[in-house]
């Protein structure tokens, strides 16, 4: 392996030092040391200074989000003292070098200049405003320039050998302008990268290369940097370009991709939707906006879009209006196209399926990681912010990589946090997209790991078209699939597990399984033989061996005698928050079935008996239930009203040809509240006529005055009139 010049130079030098400190007492030894480093804190305090600013607010109250990969060397390479959300509104506080009275170097933060509220060089007492003047992209650096000279500022002198800089004299900033420091030796441990055939070495960011008479030979900024062929050379010697070049062409670039990142608006039908109650994706002010989505695509060629959202199965059944807002303003309709199999991806058209004009197609940078190495990159987290996109690019040097899902080598600036987040090439090429993988691919609509994807990924994803037949757009009750075993489950405690003998069974990974409280006949449960007692713990595919926990964590069940809730609770409170009295067929284990997708084989395990067992089953459509049944609506009587299904019949213990349908919402000081009926009581009987259906009860109630109901609230009967003073409708 080539050693580059640096090592090389380091090498003898260490093996004197070696054989020195063999003929040491420790004690003076460390004594020493201590003497060397304080010396030279005394004489490099006068050349470091403290770099202070503020970040401006955004129109919605947030600080700018840089992702700025600041690292204090005091920290462990860890602590980050760049806040972009700082309530306390405490400045932030870099360390600075003075290269001569109005100029000092730091460390590149990626900072845009109309994201600065105010940067100052702060030196004792002194604190003197500066501006950005030059950045070095190759050394992560920017040259700051003050108003002023620097009080009490003395300038490095780069006179050390720069082919003998054996160590790294670090400096932190401190609030009160004092240097605190530490001597270290040059890192000799590096990674081969054998996408670039390079060895890099992880750097020490804000420190002063010295050579062996303690003299500075240059200054440090990156993270991370290559080995071969490097020789420290003095900022002097360092190609840069103007900060003001960079910034034009980066707001170039900004307004170009506007063309391309479009804000997508969603409309997901509330009644109708999937597992969760609420949306929580609006960014929108306007709070009455609940099943809305504001989020963005990506512009591609022949009217698609791609849009990286999580959306699951049973929200994506339920969009009933998908739309572009374009560059002049206009709306333009989309239409669905699918979900990707593996990535938290949707593809989108135009409801044309031509490209609006004005509308500039993303490309997708195919360059291997080779290609890219030491190329410019910029970070950007769109948001769609009341319809429109907003975001800002941060500058990157791409100069080491990493490996992310499936073994792909994306580079080390990537996004892998933040879903949508993007790393763009200066050509307007995305080099990576961030976004997330279902658990390998094998858990349906679960996102769960987040990773990079890289551009020449995305192409072929796109090309493939390798999508997910459970996300569809869907109509009536088909709407909302889910899968189950044919079991109600419910929170397993220590005690229960005790009880149940199933605690052994159990680790803290496994969580705590799920109590069966009930089996319903000719169910893949019965069949298999689980039992009520029973305990769920876990489930796979039986093409794989990653087991899924089995645990039921439904919090919008009452699960518990209700009487008395009824009449504390306003009658909207139910159906505002999705609470049932019953347990939820779309919630706890069959969340886990859902995602794996109905139809699927799978093998379950549960403990019975203090035993555990295992059976291969296949995951069965759930039959219509509360979520799904049939509704009828009477703005007169202000209710609504639904079939009887099996788990209501099971909770209310009534037969299953009991008549009667459930009351489902109310509208508060209706005919119907003022006459005392509440959510979830069923209604046997109209006028002594029983009630089988909701279609029945609506026939029964039509153009009628004076109405005599038989209502049931848990087993206790009643009769409830109501005089009508207007025709219903």
């Amino acid at each position: 392996m080539k050693k580059s010049l640096l090592i090389a130079a380091f090498v003898p030098f260490m093996a004197a030092v070696a054989a020195e400190e063999k003929s040491k007492d420790p004690a003076a030894e460390a004594a020493e040391k201590s003497a060397r480093v304080q010396a030279m804190a005394d004489a490099f305090r006068p050349s470091v200074v403290n770099v202070r600013f503020r970040l401006k607010r955004l129109p919605d109250g947030s600080r700018p989000n840089a992702a700025m990969p600041y690292r204090c060397p005091a920290c462990n390479n860890q602590g980050r003292h760049i806040s972009d959300s700082d309530e306390k509104e405490v400045p932030n506080l870099v360390a600075g070098f003075v290269l001569d009275k109005n100029r000092v170097l730091v460390q590149d933060l990626y900072l845009r200049r109309d994201w600065i509220d105010r940067l100052e060089v702060v030196c004792g007492t002194n604190a003197v405003p500066a501006r950005p003047t030059l950045c070095y992209p190759n050394e992560n650096a920017v040259l700051l320039e003050t108003e002023r000279p620097i009080p009490d500022a003395r300038p490095l002198s780069f006179t050390g050998d720069a082919t003998n800089a054996p160590s790294l004299f670090h400096v932190v900033e401190d609030s009160d302008g004092r240097v605190k420091a530490g001597l270290r030796k040059v890192n000799r441990d590096f990674t081969r990268y054998p996408a670039t055939g390079e060895d890099w070495c992880a750097a020490t960011p804000n420190t002063i290369v010295v050579d062996a008479s303690n003299r500075a030979v240059s200054v440090q900024m990156c993270l991370d940097r290559p080995l071969s062929g490097v020789i420290p050379t003095p900022p002097s010697r360092w190609s840069s370009e103007p900060f003001d070049a960079r910034e034009a062409r980066v707001a170039a670039l900004e307004k170009r991709l506007l063309s391309s990142i479009l804000p997508v608006y969603l409309h997901i039908d509330e009644e109708k939707k999937g597992n969760s109650s609420r949306m929580f994706y609006s960014s929108s002010d306007d709070e009455t906006r609940a099943g809305d989505v504001d989020t963005f695509g990506f512009a591609l060629a022949d009217g698609e879009v791609l849009m990286p959202l999580n959306l699951d199965s049973g929200k994506v059944a339920a969009l009933d209006k998908m739309e572009a807002t374009l560059p002049d303003g206009k709306k333009a309709p989309l239409e669905f196209v699918g979900a990707f199999a593996e990535y938290g991806l949707f593809l989108l058209r135009f409801a044309d399926g031509r490209t609006p004009p004005g509308v500039q197609p993303i490309a997708f940078s195919k360059a291997s990681s080779d290609g890219l190495d030491r190329q410019t990159a910029y970070l950007a987290r769109p948001r769609n912010r009341n319809g429109k996109v907003q975001f800002s690019l941060a500058p990157r040097k791409i100069l080491a990589f990493k490996r992310v899902f499936g073994g792909v080598v994306v580079p080390s600036a990537a996004p892998e946090n933040n879903s949508g987040e993007m790393l763009l090439l200066e050509s307007g090429e995305l080099a990576a997209l961030g976004g997330h993988v279902r658990s390998t691919g094998e858990s349906g609509g679960s996102w769960r790991s987040r990773t990079s994807i890289p551009g020449a990924a995305l192409a072929r994803l796109v090309a493939a078209r390798d999508f997910d037949p459970e996300f569809a757009l869907r109509k009536g009750k088909d709407r909302i699939r889910v899968a189950w075993i044919g079991v109600e489950t419910q929170p397993m405690t220590k005690e229960l597990a005790r009880e149940k003998k199933s605690q052994g069974f159990l680790s803290g990974e496994d969580g705590m399984g799920s109590l069966v409280g009930k089996v319903y006949t000719n169910t893949p449960a019965a069949r298999a033989g689980i039992k009520e007692g029973d305990v769920l713990l876990w489930v796979r595919r039986t093409t794989s061996e990653r087991h899924e926990k089995l645990e039921s964590r439904d919090s919008r069940s009452f699960g518990m005698d209700i009487e008395g809730i009824f009449d504390r609770l306003p009658v909207s409170t139910f159906d505002r928050y999705g609470i049932t009295p019953w347990p939820q067929v779309e919630s706890g284990v069959n969340n886990v079935f859902t995602r794996l997708g109905i139809g699927t084989k799978v093998v379950i395990a549960w403990v019975s008996g203090g035993e555990k067992h295992e059976a291969e089953l296949v995951l069965e459509q759930a039959p219509v239930h509360y979520r799904t049944a049939r509704r009828i609506r009477n703005r007169t009587l202000g209710l609504v009203a639904a079939d009887l299904t099996f788990e209501v019949r099971a909770y209310l213990k009534l037969a299953d040809d009991a008549p009667g349908v459930v009351i489902t919402k109310m509208q508060e000081g209706s005919p119907s509240a003022v006459a005392g009926l509440r959510p979830f009581e069923v209604i046997s009987s109209v006028n002594g006529e029983p009630v089988t259906n909701a279609i029945r009860f609506a026939e029964l109630i039509k153009e009628k005055k004076d109405l005599t109901f038989s209502v049931r609230r848990l087993d206790v009967t009643r009769i409830v009139r109501i005089q009508l003073k207007a025709q219903p409708n």
